[in-house]
């Protein structure tokens, strides 16, 4: 890369996203961005988009392990199995 500049993207990133944004939302993005070192807006909508889909799985284990905490390990998947049989009996008595 020439000219001073610094990668803003990961090495494997190939898909563009294009946003709509208001200009007060450019201009946050902007300095955001500015402030974690990032190149572009659209490194830290990146980054950003990454981070929320990390807390996003931690919260969902999160639940999981309170659940098996609750009832034994695999308790709440015991409970999904138990809700599809009574569904599926319902279903039977129509």
């Amino acid at each position: 890369m020439g000219w001073g500049t610094k990668r803003s993207y990961r090495p494997g990133a190939s898909a563009n996203v294009i946003v709509r944004a208001t200009e007060f939302q450019k201009s946050a993005w902007t300095v955001a961005a500015s402030r974690h070192g990032m190149a572009s807006p659209g490194a830290f909508l990146a980054w950003a988009g990454d981070l929320y889909l990390a807390l996003q799985q931690a919260y969902r284990d999160a639940v999981q392990e309170h659940d098996d905490a609750l009832e034994g390990p695999g308790g709440a998947e015991r409970r999904r199995r138990e809700r599809e049989a009574a569904r599926q009996e319902g279903e039977g008595e129509r």
